[in-house]
């Protein structure tokens, strides 16, 4: 009864969070502008974007293109330059993780190994290196490439383990070599492995989404991830559906899956990491932007530092023309303190735990209190539990935060990046 209360909040609960959190009524803007050097961070985490791709996936929204040589090999100088701009800015700031997301980055391990290379002497002992890997680059040659230059874990796009439901979403691969990916990447003895699954694809059932599930956990994987297939206004994927006649599953449906896809998982013994991530025990955690703050190298990649939040340009191009020559960002907005406690809440809520603790060591002081008067709600209401410094979501409570990450999608990353997709330099946005 709560879930089908909560259901149609679902598009205004952003807004009500932000003015909430914050107690910002106007708009934020982003605008292209100059972002002063955030402070010398202790410790660095980068993310890389690679955008290059042999097959573009219709529901897909991130920044790709289709794969060149040239291009590829040009895009390769402007991310190191990129990367030597940070480290001569900062001289040498050791790195604490590293994930390269996509795109298809695992069909460029040239560039994978040039950006190492190059980070070599920063790593960490036993700093995360993570990279998306498509199905059909889990050979033995790109893996032993990978794990060589330093690469501890990977993320399998699998997808889904139906064929059905693979030409559904465009996928060009099918459900066998889909297995025969996984038994590779955990042969090839990374740290840790995540398989990505989506669920809530146009004529899934909740049997098949537990189905997958069940089929990645018997691969033996450390984390199993499972999102919701999510429309954006302006991906290929609406004419798709509509040309497949298919069409969404209700949010009735979405929800169940969701449900069942958390006790399957349970059920084989592994725990909750996030609203749509599951860990065996001990297993590393595979996670990229839910960091306090990081820094993102290539087109379109975003970075949360100090008090600003900026986006590299989401053309290629124009990414390659401007790298390392100190041009300003696409888009950058200053952050005050309601935004930035609102930026950590938002992800430790997407984490499913809140850490109260840590909220103090950050930003120097409890919780506001009308972020306590929210939680003590939440409480209440079934939707978390405290325990001592630490809240924590309940599964409805988790589904909750499931409608908000749509909703938020949809009111603020749809908008933001569909602006930087239509202009490589968009003058600014308002959300």
């Amino acid at each position: 009864m709560r879930c089908a209360i909560l259901r149609p909040m679902a598009p205004l609960l952003p807004q009500v969070l932000r003015m909430l959190f914050t107690g910002r009524r106007r708009r934020f803007a982003f605008t292209h502008q100059e972002v002063p050097l955030p402070p010398r961070p202790d410790d660095l985490n980068l993310y890389i974007h690679l955008p290059f791709c042999r097959h573009l996936c219709p529901f897909c929204p991130y920044v790709k293109q289709a794969f060149d040589r040239d291009t590829a090999d040009a895009y390769r100088d402007a991310l190191l330059r990129e990367l030597d701009t940070w480290r001569h800015a900062w001289g040498p700031v050791p790195v604490a993780s590293v994930y390269f997301g996509g795109g298809t980055p695992s069909m460029t391990p040239d560039i994978i190994e040039a950006v190492m290379s190059r980070l070599r002497c920063d790593l960490r002992p036993g700093a995360e290196v993570g990279v998306e890997a498509h199905p059909l680059d889990a050979r033995p040659d790109v893996l032993r490439s990978l794990r060589a230059c330093g690469v501890t874990m990977l993320s399998l796009g699998v997808q889904t383990f139906s064929d059905r439901l693979l030409r559904m979403l465009g996928r060009d691969y099918d459900s066998r070599r889909a297995r025969e990916a996984c038994e590779s990447v955990l042969e090839a003895g990374f740290d840790g492995m995540d398989i990505d699954l989506i669920f809530a694809i146009p004529g899934q059932s909740v049997g098949e989404a537990m189905a997958d599930v069940a089929a990645a956990i018997a691969t033996g994987a450390g984390q199993v991830s499972a999102y919701p297939l999510i429309q954006f206004s302006d991906t290929p994927l609406a004419a798709h559906l509509k040309s497949a006649e298919a069409r969404l599953p209700s949010r009735r449906t979405e929800q169940r899956m969701l449900q069942a896809v958390v006790q399957q998982a349970r059920k084989a013994g592994y725990e909750r990491s996030s609203i749509w991530s599951f860990n065996r025990p001990g297993a590393p955690r595979y996670t990229t932007v839910t960091r306090d703050a990081f820094v993102g190298i290539g087109a379109g990649a975003s970075s949360r530092m100090g008090d600003w939040f900026w986006l590299n340009t989401f053309s290629a191009p124009e990414y390659i023309r401007v790298a390392g020559n100190g041009d300003p960002p696409a888009l950058a907005t200053r952050l005050d303190e309601g935004a930035r406690m609102a930026y950590w809440l938002f992800w430790r809520c997407y984490d499913t735990v809140i850490d109260t603790v840590r909220f103090r060591t950050l930003f120097g002081r409890g919780l506001p209190g009308a972020i306590r008067a929210t939680l003590a709600l939440l409480q209440l209401t079934g939707l978390a539990r405290i325990d001592g410094e630490t809240i924590r979501l309940t599964d409805t409570g988790a589904y909750l935060f499931h409608l908000v990450e749509q909703a938020y999608t949809h009111a603020y990353l749809e908008k933001l990046w569909a602006a930087c997709r239509r202009e490589a330099w968009p003058g600014a946005v308002e959300l």
